[in-house]
């Protein structure tokens, strides 16, 4: 059973990717190709569960994820430039998302996204 699956900007899929696949994703991402979403595809609400990376105009990174419905759907953003230190960050934190092993949730300032 497939536990995550990566999406890229141009719809490519990638069920239950190593650390260093995820890690190559986020490096090619740029001002073309701006984001990459992985889900928990074991979830029992599907798109409900996910954690994104999209690159701004500046090259700063804005994260989000959701952990469940819309009263749980939090953003943090890394400073530019994204392709010197913006990238390991962003990239720590979508693996160890993946992991599930919480690190993740200190390793950046979230604050909660109203919609």
């Amino acid at each position: 059973m497939t536990r995550i699956r990566a999406k890229a900007w141009n719809g490519d899929t990638w069920d239950d990717p190593a650390e260093d696949t995820l890690y190559d994703l986020l490096s090619e991402l740029n001002l073309v190709h701006r984001f990459l979403i992985v889900e928990r595809a074991d979830s029992p609400d599907p798109g409900q569960h996910y954690i994104q990376v999209y690159l701004e105009d500046d090259h700063s990174c804005l994260v989000e994820y959701r952990d469940g419905g819309p009263h749980a759907h939090y953003q943090a953003r890394i400073p530019a430039p994204y392709a010197m230190h913006g990238h390991d960050l962003a990239a720590d934190v979508v693996k160890s998302w993946a992991r599930a092993d919480d690190q993740w949730r200190t390793a950046l300032s979230w604050s909660p996204l109203t919609v």
